[in-house]
Parts: C-alpha cells; sequence; structure tokens
C-alpha cells in the first residue's frame, strides 16, 4: 500500500510539473472596443500553451507586461495561434524583451510585406472569430514557481 501511494504521489508530482502552465482570462467589453488580459503563469519547464474564449474582433494592438516572479531570459516568445494554426501575430512575439516588472512591450498585429520600392508596410490587423491558442516560451525555469506575466489584447 505504501509503494502505490508513493507512486500515486510520483506520479501526480510529474504530471504538475510539465504541465502547460494557466492563464486568467478578464474582459473588459465584448464589444468594440475590446480589452482581453490574458494573466499567464508558466508552467516549471518555462511554457505556458492555453486556449482562450472566443476572440470576436478585429486585433487592432497586443502588448506584453511581466510579472512577479518576471521572466528570466532576455527575451521570449509569443504565438497566438487560430484553430487552422495561424499565428495571428505574423510572428512579431517571437522576441519579446524582458522588461522591468510593470513596462511593456507592445506591437500591432497584422502581415509585414515589402513593396517593389522597398518599403515595409503593415497590413491591416486579423480579423478573428474564434478561440486562440496562447502559447509562451523561453521564459526560463524555476524549480519552485511559475513566471508570470500578461498579454493584452485590443480589438475593434
Amino acid at each position: 500500500m505504501k509503494c502505490f501511494l508513493f507512486s500515486l504521489i510520483t506520479l501526480l508530482f510529474a504530471v504538475t510539473s510539465f504541465s502547460a502552465g494557466s492563464v486568467s482570462e478578464t474582459r473588459v467589453s465584448d464589444v468594440p472596443p475590446q480589452r482581453i488580459t490574458l494573466a499567464w503563469t508558466s508552467a516549471l519547464n518555462g511554457t505556458v500553451a492555453v486556449t482562450s474564449q472566443v476572440i470576436r474582433a478585429t486585433l487592432t494592438r497586443v502588448e506584453f507586461y511581466n510579472g512577479s516572479p518576471a521572466p528570466t531570459n532576455a527575451t521570449y516568445a509569443v504565438t497566438l495561434k487560430n484553430l487552422a494554426g495561424i499565428d495571428v501575430l505574423a510572428g512579431q512575439g517571437s522576441a519579446v524583451a524582458t522588461n522591468l516588472i510593470g513596462s511593456a512591450s507592445a506591437i500591432v498585429p497584422g502581415s509585414l510585406y515589402v513593396s517593389t520600392a522597398g518599403t515595409t508596410n503593415l497590413t491591416e490587423g486579423f480579423t478573428v472569430n474564434e478561440k486562440l491558442v496562447l502559447a509562451i516560451s523561453g521564459v526560463g525555469t524555476s524549480a519552485a514557481a511559475g513566471k508570470q506575466g500578461v498579454v493584452v489584447i485590443y480589438g475593434e
């Protein structure tokens, strides 16, 4: 019986240690302009992978804030993928700087393209009407607690 109990506790600890992190979702409004806040805590291995509630908007801005404990790597990667697997941030979240707590990095979602004149332009933001998968990696690992931060999504 003791052996079984020890095995069960060990299994539960292993599942918890390699979980996908967690997110608390808060919405200011379901009508434009929307502000959706995804407060995240990474798993002990430094990752987050969770699905949001349905988002119906054209994304106009996304901000990244660090929490406490803050990410420890110089940068970390954030993607917001739709159900087809397309990153609605168009790769712009691939190197979010680890700022001081409370400081923000911001991007304007959309597709970047280079015109024939060599000018880089940004198309309109992505319009979504579905759940998005928030994935974060590279925030640093911890033996005691996951790293924390916030992703704020603005939409029209």
